[in-house]
């Protein structure tokens, strides 16, 4: 299994700079909160309900000055979010779209910023507001349709120490808030999502706030040791 597997994820094609980034002086790297690290997602996970999470980075290095990364929810890499990162900001790229056949998902036309790459250590980002929230439905790996989630507005609170629960126990978090479905002045925003990234293990909760109501939320607090037995098949989710 183990020969497996690692001829299965030298499958995944990727051309990436594998250029060591460093943030100026004064600054973090907000990748070491968004993804969990190198040593421990080799062969560790996060599980939780009602899905875990698997964090896979392309170039596999704690980090590149650009590159992309998925977090799976399932294995078999059923449920999934793929985002990427340059020198200057992370952005969202694609999410699934039925959890059974990921095949199907939605791509933004451009990756969408939510945040900038580097922050002043131990402050919160800059709010980032983006027009253009375009994206397009794929099914079988092909486009269908497209449609917008209006305007956007996405900022990264200053770290915390939060207590995740679990295996984890306290973690210097930062929380993404993405806020979609807003007007053309980038207010009254129908939908937030918060993204809770823990310095060194990435996405252990999420929830999904609709006109300031919860209505989904997941939990990922416990370190496992396991990894992926698929990737995703659709090279157009990902690159």
């Amino acid at each position: 299994m183990k020969y497996f597997l690692i001829a299965l994820f030298s499958l995944v094609p990727f051309s990436l700079s594998a250029q060591t980034f460093s943030c100026p002086a004064g600054q973090a790297d907000v990748m070491k909160y968004f993804v969990m690290s190198q040593e421990r997602r080799a062969d560790h996970f996060l599980a939780g309900k009602p899905n875990p999470i698997y964090t896979r980075v392309f170039p596999n290095d704690d980090f590149a000055d650009q590159g992309y990364w998925f977090w799976l929810k399932s294995p078999k890499a059923h449920g999934f979010d793929v985002k990427s990162f340059d020198e200057k900001y992370v952005y969202m790229r694609s999410t699934e779209l039925e959890w059974k056949d990921n095949t199907s998902f939605k791509r933004f036309e451009h990756d969408l910023p939510i945040t900038q790459r580097c922050v002043d250590e131990g402050q919160p980002g800059p709010e980032i507001k983006v027009s253009n929230t375009r994206f397009n439905y794929f099914s079988s790996c092909r486009p269908y349709k497209s449609s917008t989630v209006g305007t956007a507005v996405n900022n990264l609170d200053a770290p915390s120490l939060i207590d995740a629960g679990g295996s984890v126990g306290e973690l210097w978090t930062r929380i993404l808030h993405y806020h979609y479905n807003c007007d053309r002045a980038f207010e009254n925003c129908k939908d937030e999502e918060q993204f809770y990234l823990g310095n060194g293990y990435g996405l252990w909760q999420w929830e999904h706030f609709k006109n300031g109501a919860q209505v989904n939320s997941a939990l990922m607090n416990t370190l496992d040791e396991g990894r992926p037995v698929a990737t995703l098949p659709c090279e157009n989710s990902y690159r």
